[in-house]
């Protein structure tokens, strides 16, 4: 499922990077990063702190897991931007792109959410 995931953003982002060995490098590093994420969820944090009622410590660690799985990968990104094609001319940049990608991850792993919950309900039927 997530080589699908990982094709549909190479062909739908390829022409936002100025490489196409760019445009592989980001692609499989925000997808590395929805995939650990979605399974920290549905394989840690939900077992251990959503089932157990524990909400505000379920969405702090969700939150700071989508975190810091976002820096890492815009650090690879940032890395391999500024060896391969130079500095970033927007000064804010890196802080925009942040926001834009945890957003991405974050609605990879609702999307992932509400996928296992159907797939639960149709088959408990």
């Amino acid at each position: 499922m997530w080589v699908i995931v990982g094709l549909f953003w190479y062909v739908t982002t390829r022409d936002f990077h100025p490489t196409t060995e760019l445009a592989i490098i980001v692609t499989a590093s925000l997808v590395v990063a929805f995939t650990v994420a979605v399974d920290v969820n549905h394989l840690v944090l939900i077992p251990r702190y959503w089932r157990s009622r524990r909400y505000r410590t379920y969405a702090a660690f969700l939150f700071g897991t989508m975190a810091a799985l976002t820096a890492i990968a815009l650090t690879v990104v940032r890395v391999s931007y500024f060896r391969l094609h130079g500095p970033d001319a927007d000064p804010y940049g890196m802080y925009k792109h942040f926001v834009i990608d945890l957003f991405g991850v974050g609605v990879h792993v609702a999307v992932a959410a509400a996928i296992v919950w159907m797939w639960r309900r149709t088959m408990t039927r």
